[in-house]
């Protein structure tokens, strides 16, 4: 297996746990009341900071840093980006389908827009500092 396919297969696996808690969450929420949209993002922010242990721990697990602050930071604005994705698709599909159809389209969206600010900037791979490769390849003679 690849290490795109395995990172795939890792993305997907907590994309599907965190749909879990999200749409749990929402749904609670709805039965409480809050209109559908709102209690939509709410499920979304909140399996967001789950998403984030999940994906620095698992997901890109390879790709981990000492700092993780701006990591975090960094992996929000990402959120906010798939927020509005999965929100426009929600708000666009959900008096035509309801809310559980229209809560994974939605999820749909925003995770692929989560998954390519992810991979190509918040756990992007980054060079080594070059002190880092003098002092490894010196170690190496």
């Amino acid at each position: 297996m690849t290490r795109l396919t395995s990172r795939l297969l890792r993305y997907v696996s907590v994309g599907g746990l965190c749909f879990s808690l999200q749409y749990a969450f929402a749904s609670a929420l709805g039965r409480a009341g809050t209109p559908w949209p709102l209690a939509n993002a709410a499920g979304f922010l909140t399996s967001a900071q789950l998403n984030f242990l999940l994906s620095t721990t698992w997901t890109w697990r390879d790709r981990t840093i000492r700092v993780a602050w701006p990591r975090w930071a960094a992996y929000h604005a990402s959120v906010l980006l798939a927020l509005g994705a999965n929100t426009a698709v929600f708000l666009l599909a959900y008096r035509r389908t309801g809310p559980l159809p229209a809560a994974l389209l939605g999820v749909l969206t925003g995770s692929t827009a989560a998954y390519l600010a992810c991979d190509l900037g918040v756990f992007r791979r980054r060079a080594a500092p070059p002190e880092t490769l003098r002092r490894e390849t010196e170690t190496a003679r």
